[in-house]
């Protein structure tokens, strides 16, 4: 039996046709700010893992969520995670638990002479979370045994906390052009889902341009969207100006019980006057990924960080990994050096 290393970031989520649940709190790893980790756990590459090596003998090693408010419509507790055991002896363990100001409470035992548990890529497990409702919380994952060295890992890919309201409504997307030209007229679509279980209706759907703070679009819907539907709205724009802004939509509604979601992700605008910029890219480095992407939270080189910015603003460049011999067509040229000077 060898050891085998995988690196998975896929995460699929599948929900039952009209299944209503808000996602009241989301952990994804791409940052590991707020979580206390002790020896052989990480996170990094969109995931929380524990892993094997250094081998440790008697071992007690957990990793600690920052502190999360749950209300009282707390639903859920959802796990996304693979275990993967290497042997047993009967005396590994892994434990999820959950943390209060007066408790420990284990909702969740196994043991690893039970074998690997979960799909490479991950596998949700649920535990209901009524008993905690109304309290400060902290989610434990604690691993303890004879030896680390009878695991592969346990990775930990997302973690989510659900509530079931009567009304709510959020912003679920909002696309369009990420690049239009002055007095160049587009549309943006702004997607909304009713997750609560009642039906709405009589609220407003807008679009904001972050930077002037100016509602470009407003529509009040008087027809009923049902419990777990979704409708888009579509609005169209163009620009006197030449700037870069983001886009947001939000949904608005006074019946609304969760506003947290009410409002979208930043959508990126860049304005022109249609003047062509030529762009240099020269990926100088040593190809060794030492960046963490804030958007996608993998691991890149320089270049890859800097090539998927000015792909998010809409301009085009040419990309080499020799600096040609002409660059007087170039009005930008970037040169990323990776972790150490080449010759």
């Amino acid at each position: 039996m060898k050891k085998i290393f995988l690196l998975i970031i896929l995460i699929t989520i599948l929900k039952l046709p009209g299944f209503c649940q808000t996602v009241i709190w989301q952990e994804d790893f791409a940052t590991s700010q707020g979580w206390f980790l002790q020896d052989n756990w990480t996170i990094e590459l969109g995931k929380m893992e524990f892993y094997w090596s250094p081998s440790i003998s008697n071992f007690n090693q957990s990793a600690l969520s920052p502190m999360i408010s749950i209300g009282d419509n707390v639903d859920e507790l959802i796990i996304t995670q693979n275990l993967d055991v290497f042997s047993g002896t009967g005396d590994e363990f892994a434990e999820i638990a959950m943390l209060t100001a007066t408790d420990t409470t284990a909702i969740w035992e196994y043991n690893l002479l039970e074998g690997t548990w979960g799909a490479f890529n991950g596998t949700e497990i649920s535990f209901p979370m009524e008993a905690f409702s109304n309290q400060e919380v902290r989610i434990r994952f604690r691993t303890y045994g004879l030896s680390t060295f009878n695991w592969n890992w346990w990775d930990v890919f997302e973690i989510k906390l659900t509530s079931n309201f009567n009304n709510d409504l959020c912003v679920h997307n909002i696309s369009g052009p990420g690049k239009i030209n002055i007095l160049q007229e587009e549309t943006w679509t702004v997607d909304v889902k009713n997750l609560g279980l009642n039906s709405m209706s009589n609220y407003t759907v807008k679009i904001f341009d972050y930077k002037t703070g100016d509602i470009l679009g407003s529509i009040l819907e008087t027809d009923e969207l049902s419990p777990g539907d979704l409708r888009s709205y579509d609005f169209s724009w163009m620009s006197y100006a030449a700037y870069n802004t983001v886009l947001y939509g939000a949904v608005v509604s006074a019946d609304d019980q969760f506003s947290t979601n009410n409002s979208s992700k930043a959508h990126f605008l860049r304005i022109t006057e249609d003047i062509p910029i030529n762009i240099l890219v020269w990926d100088n480095d040593n190809g060794i990924q030492t960046v963490t992407c804030p958007e996608q939270g993998d691991q890149i080189t320089p270049a890859i960080g800097l090539t998927r910015a000015l792909v998010s603003a809409g301009l085009d460049y040419d990309y080499y990994t020799y600096l040609p011999d002409n660059l007087d067509t170039y009005d930008i040229v970037f040169a990323t050096m990776g972790c150490f000077c080449l010759d």
